[in-house]
């Protein structure tokens, strides 16, 4: 059973891009707009994040809410495009690299 993303999955996922983005909570707070701590406020659950505050994340670390909610604990781009260039594929060619993923495992 897949398991579904819950409050504390969004809270880290946060921590992951905006991290990856290099920002700090201080610096990403600013840039939202808001006093410096409110990111180590959200970050440590004392305030509810609003889904427009998490929007405007996206915009800040530069990525779309499908990367935010890409599957697997940790966002990787290249899982992404493998499965862009997958999902692109004839029938016949995605069974093609199946039998082969599998040949290779």
């Amino acid at each position: 059973m897949e398991k579904k993303i819950d409050y504390d999955d969004i809270i880290h996922r946060i921590g992951y891009f905006r991290t990856k983005a290099n920002l700090s909570a201080r610096e990403t707070s600013l840039r939202l707009g808001y006093s410096e701590q409110f990111m180590k406020r959200i970050e440590n659950k004392s305030v509810e994040l609003k889904v427009s505050t998490l929007l405007e994340f996206f915009d800040i670390v530069d990525i779309t809410p499908q990367d935010f909610f890409y599957m697997g604990e940790h966002y990787n781009k290249e899982d992404k495009n493998v499965l862009d260039l997958y999902n692109n594929l004839s029938q016949d060619g995605k069974q093609t690299i199946l039998d082969l993923m599998k040949k290779l495992k």
